[in-house]
């Protein structure tokens, strides 16, 4: 999980960069499961990620399409980005159980 905040003028430009991101992680990574958040009100975004094993999360965080957001969104970013991680313990949706 990866949380940060925002500048609150750049929010637009940020949600133009995290949707560039998730199609190209829909073109190429099809069993990762990404899923982005906004806090009400606020200008702090949360991404939820599963991958499907440590090679995927590799080729993920590898790619030209995640150094190409990273470079877009951390000069707009208050702050640094916290990362958390965590393991599925269990969801309601069978389509999410990657393993």
């Amino acid at each position: 999980m990866a949380r940060y905040t925002v500048r609150p003028e750049k929010v637009k430009e940020v949600k133009k960069a995290i949707a560039e991101f998730i199609s190209e992680i829909r073109k190429h990574e099809p069993r990762t499961l990404y899923v982005v958040f906004r806090e009400n009100g606020q200008h702090t975004f949360v991404h939820w990620m599963a991958f499907e094993d440590d090679a995927a999360e590799r080729r993920h965080s590898q790619s030209r399409y995640n150094d190409l957001f990273v470079k877009k969104l951390l000069p707009n970013c208050v702050g640094k980005a916290v990362f958390t991680e965590h393991q599925l313990f269990a969801t309601s949706r069978k389509q999410w159980m990657l393993g």
